[in-house]
């Protein structure tokens, strides 16, 4: 039986790195590039990566998670905002997901999930508004 699985591809277009500062599993395995238990990762300036992974733990049963990325700001500097991804894949009802930025990040390319299906890659570009 296939496994069902999500991936993230982040494309950081901003000058700053964007660190992972909050990552929850409700259900399901990290799987990030590919690597069992891997979290999600921050993304270099100028990068593009896998930033997150998730798979079902065993068979159909879904994946939910939520991980939230913000710029690793320099003192004195004031931080550019946050990106936010919520992840529910459930075995019967219907798929949600969001991803969401804040003050000056701006998120490109985000499709959202249809309701049905399992298997689904992503691919966002982050950009600072103001720059």
């Amino acid at each position: 039986m296939a496994t069902w699985t999500f991936s993230l591809m982040i494309t950081n277009a901003t000058d700053r790195e964007l660190e992972v500062f909050q990552s929850q599993l409700e259900w399901g395995i990290w799987n990030t590039q590919d690597e069992e238990d891997r979290k999600p990762v921050s993304i270099p300036p100028n990068t593009t990566l896998q930033a997150l992974g998730i798979k079902a733990s065993t068979g159909p049963n879904g994946y939910e998670c939520s991980c939230s990325w913000r710029d690793k700001v320099q003192p004195g500097e004031k931080s550019y905002g946050t990106i936010s991804l919520a992840l529910d894949v459930p075995q019967k009802s219907k798929n949600r997901a969001e991803c969401l930025a804040d003050h000056q990040l701006h998120v490109d390319c985000w499709e959202d999930l249809p309701e049905k299906g399992h298997n689904f890659v992503r691919s966002i570009i982050v950009t600072n508004k103001n720059a």
